[in-house]
């Protein structure tokens, strides 16, 4: 099975509004490219993933030490989550993959073990699904093949993705995994994570900002 991976991001100015409060504009920034670099390091040591894409108009990803391995395709002006995955899912299709999955770039917990264990259920599921922790998003969203169902990143995404998979009566698996649900948005996540996140480029930016 030839599997694509899509990382929707935002512009870094544009990202995590609701950490504004504890953090300032610069540190905003440094953090979601930490979080972005080393989601990024997940999908590049994966067996499985045969491609990755990261959707953007940001221009500092280019700062990212293998971005020789991943593609970068375009977005004009932050136009959304879901307009970003469809032009991922496109590229992928034009390419005739079998499949893509969908991981964001603010889930720093997420390592190869956790990820490679989605894999074993992609032969008996046409779609794999993860909720965020609080069940209002989707942290990971698996398709094959990639056009099976829309995507819809909008409020409340996990119970309209779970709508439309039983509205077309899809196969599915909902994976549970902490390291995959648990995203770092809001002030009262940053220490739950910072306490489980072991080395990495996320875990020195929140312990340096934190001793300040």
């Amino acid at each position: 099975m030839k599997i694509g991976g899509i990382i929707p991001v935002k512009k870094f100015d544009d990202s995590k509004n609701r950490l504004s409060s504890f953090f300032t504009l610069e540190e905003k920034k440094e953090l979601v490219k930490c979080m972005l670099f080393d989601v990024c390091d997940v999908l590049v040591r994966s067996s499985y993933i045969n491609e990755i894409v990261i959707v953007t108009s940001e221009n500092e990803i280019s700062q990212y030490e293998n971005y020789e391995q991943i593609i970068r395709l375009e977005e004009n002006h932050n136009s959304g989550v879901n307009n970003a995955v469809e032009i991922g899912n496109k590229y992928f299709i034009k390419k005739g993959f079998d499949a893509t999955i969908v991981i964001p770039g603010d889930i720093p917990l997420i390592n190869n073990q956790v990820l490679e264990k989605v894999f074993e259920y992609t032969n008996e599921n046409q779609v794999i699904i993860t909720p965020s922790i609080r069940e209002d998003g989707t942290n990971l969203l698996f398709r094959s093949p990639p056009d099976i169902m829309q995507t819809s990143y909008d409020n409340n995404s996990y119970s309209s993705h779970l709508e439309m998979i039983n509205d077309n009566n899809l196969q599915y698996s909902v994976y549970l995994e902490d390291a995959i649900r648990l995203d770092l948005d809001e002030p009262r996540d940053i220490d739950i994570i910072n306490s489980k996140l072991s080395d990495s480029r996320t875990k020195d930016i929140l312990e340096k900002i934190i001793k300040h």
